[in-house]
């Protein structure tokens, strides 16, 4: 535990952290071995001494500091606020703006000194610190330090006896208030089965990360299926298994099967069905998902360790969204909720994780072609991945993936041939040919079919 400890007029504040870890030594570093010398030579190399950096903080304004350090982190420097994008800095930023806070972020073993003699000593070789301090600038007021490295706005609040909350505090208020609404309702309409039907096509997909960009080639068929096995088709027939599904004579998946890259049994579901309606998703013998309806909206409830996650999935512009909430079960871990949401926008579905932008996915309708289809990425508001597709009908069992060598939306599109899809008599994906890391492959389908 961090110890404060008072000497007259001087508060010196040694945080020893959760773990005390040694330093270690570097590699041991051999001499090469010459014509001359018949035994290797071995040098041990020291490890260098660490020397914290010394911060001087005057009196006259509102210092927060912010102190994450450790042996590793050390390399780094004290860092001013405005240099990095550091969540609880902008969570202060946004609910102090008039405060002109002064916020430091500490990284490094540093001995700080304040005008009225106060000190901050966050050094030791091989100790990790992580606390919150503040100091109102004023000669006579003491710093006030907390231990952790999350919910710094309720610590300046308690400071400015003011009433601030961080934003995940308030958002997951909000969010469980939208959880209580969605659970514990069982309205099933007409609207209810079409989701349903909808999400279980995506279940139904024959082999796994089959993204937008390749959905219409596998709805041509409407063949009423028993069975279904995909497997990689290797050499002299070899043939290594990605995913088994059966169906109930309705159509719809009752159990799914995943495989490993080596073939071997990976995970399976069993999908239980009341009155045509699925009700549970059963994972290992244990149930992992619990459904329930609300109109037009399909509703997953599930356990996911320390936290619980609800998903909301519904048909908007015959597109299926979806929303989910994944919130700690105990709320002093609030900070690690989160909150996805799919919306149709600009003839898109954009993908939102925690109001911020993910992913753009952008497709015409999926019975037309050539279907041209976009994927674009973001980090930090900037576009990290920008991926561009397109599949054209070559006659009316064939139908060829093109991607475009264009990485951004303005570059000319070049469009080189990647796979092949071939389907059968019932207009069923039978094969999928294609080239990965310069190595021909071969998906190969195999169907049974109710009478």
């Amino acid at each position: 535990m961090k110890h404060l400890l008072s000497i007259l007029l001087i508060l010196t504040l040694s945080f020893q952290g959760y773990s005390q870890k040694k330093g270690k030594k570097k590699p041991v570093s051999k001499a090469k071995t010459t014509a001359v010398q018949e035994e290797a030579v071995t040098i041990e190399v020291k490890a260098e001494k660490i020397i914290p950096d010394t911060l001087q903080i005057q009196k006259g304004k509102k210092y927060v500091f912010l102190v994450d350090v450790n042996e590793y982190s050390s390399q780094g420097n004290t860092v001013y606020a405005g240099s990095d994008d550091n969540s609880e800095k902008a969570e202060l930023k946004r609910n102090f703006p008039k405060e002109n806070l002064e916020i430091i972020n500490i990284t490094k073993y540093t001995y700080v000194l304040f005008e009225n003699k106060q000190t901050l000593d966050i050094t030791g070789d091989g100790q990790s610190f992580q606390a919150f301090a503040y100091w109102s600038g004023k000669i006579d007021d003491k710093v006030q330090v907390k231990e952790g490295t999350r919910m710094a706005t309720e610590f300046v609040a308690d400071q400015l006896k003011s009433k601030k909350e961080s934003s995940y505090v308030v958002n997951t208020k909000k969010y469980k208030k939208e959880v209580a609404s969605l659970q514990g309702k069982n309205k099933i309409t007409p609207k209810s089965k079409e989701v349903m039907k909808e999400l279980l096509g995506g279940y139904s997909l024959p082999f796994p990360d089959i993204g937008a960009d390749n959905i219409p080639v596998f709805q041509q068929g409407a063949a009423k299926l028993k069975t279904l096995d995909s497997y990689f088709l290797k050499k002299k027939g070899v043939r290594i298994p990605l995913k088994s599904i059966s169906f109930n004579n309705e159509g719809f998946p009752t159990s799914i099967t995943y495989y490993d890259r080596e073939g071997k049994n990976k995970s399976k579901k069993e999908l239980v069905y009341k009155d045509g309606m699925l009700i549970k998703i059963i994972k290992e013998d244990q149930t992992a998902s619990t459904i329930n309806y609300d109109d037009n909206k399909m509703i997953f409830t599930e356990n996911v360790g320390d936290a619980n996650e609800t998903r909301v999935f519904w048909l908007e512009n015959g597109k299926l969204l979806q929303k989910s909430y994944t919130l700690m079960i105990d709320d002093k871990f609030s900070y690690m909720n989160t909150f996805v949401e799919e919306k149709f926008e600009n003839n898109c579905i954009s993908y939102y994780i925690n109001n911020v932008v993910w992913t753009h996915n952008c497709g015409g309708a999926n019975n037309k072609f050539p279907f041209i289809h976009t994927y674009t990425s973001y980090q930090d508001k900037e576009v990290l991945q920008f991926r561009k597709s397109k599949i054209e009908k070559k006659d009316d069992r064939t139908f060829d993936k093109y991607y475009s060598e264009a990485e951004r939306a303005d570059q000319n599109d070049n469009y080189k041939l990647w796979g092949t899809f071939h389907l059968d008599d019932y207009n069923l994906v039978d094969t999928f040919n294609f080239t990965k890391d310069n190595e021909a492959k071969t998906i190969k389908i195999d169907y049974t079919c109710y009478e």
